[in-house]
């Protein structure tokens, strides 16, 4: 979903707003694997969702909104009851990843997608108030079939009772603003390298997926890659 909208504020942004690429010639560079790395630098550049920016953050509110309302128009399901729109994505996210070509947003051929309804990974540079903040902007009653919303937080700056008290309030700010819910994952990407590189130093790692629990041990090494990917961009 993160990739649709950030895609969607990039071509109104580059194509529409500035007008440094065409559309034809955004197209032949999505094609091409973005090859051009000043392109790709400038699709990167622009503004995502998660960092509290109203640019960006709208095209997010508009994809789920789009999706939700798409479902809804499906009527009643087989046993009777409603289709209700849901986000999470279990492992999917890598698998269809792989299977998709690059994209506006400066994603390339083959990257994983978020983890769920989520920033893409990488794509919140503003800190965890901002991203928090662009979250509380979606409309949850859309989402009746449940989210997951996964957080990756740098463990050592929680350790503290300060840092404890911090996270216990933005917590408490966001379900007050309406949240609906959130995975936190309390992460040392050097500890998730050391699992991956030697598994018996940590036998017991359990870490949040994408809506599930698991073992960090029992995952794939394209799995224990993507979670250590967006571990190192924690906030």
């Amino acid at each position: 979903m993160a990739a649709t909208a950030d895609s969607l504020r990039c071509i109104e942004k580059a194509v529409f707003e500035d007008g440094w690429i065409s559309l034809e010639g955004l197209v032949d560079q999505l094609k091409d694997d973005i090859s051009d790395e000043k392109v790709f630098t400038k699709l990167n550049a622009i503004d995502k969702f998660g960092n509290d920016i109203p640019e960006a953050d709208k095209w997010m509110i508009w994809v789920g909104e789009h999706y939700a309302d798409n479902i809804k128009a499906l009527g009643k399901n087989t046993r009777g009851g409603n289709h209700n729109a849901g986000v999470y994505s279990n492992t999917s996210h890598t698998h269809f990843g792989g299977l998709v070509n690059a994209l506006p947003n400066g994603r390339r051929a083959g990257e994983t997608f978020a983890s769920g309804f989520a920033p893409e990974n990488g794509a919140d540079k503003r800190g965890t108030t901002a991203l928090l903040n662009s979250m509380n902007k979606i409309n949850y009653k859309n989402f009746a079939n449940g989210i997951n919303f996964n957080i990756k937080l740098d463990a050592s700056s929680y350790e503290c009772d300060d840092g404890k008290s911090a996270l216990g309030s933005l917590y408490k700010v966001f379900f007050k603003r309406e949240g609906m819910q959130v995975q936190a994952n309390m992460l040392d990407p050097k500890i998730l390298i050391e699992a991956r590189d030697n598994p018996e130093l940590h036998p017991n790692l359990l870490i949040r997926v994408s809506g599930y629990s698991a073992y960090f041990n029992d995952l794939s090494p394209k799995m224990q890659d993507e979670v250590i990917s967006r571990s190192s961009n924690a906030a």
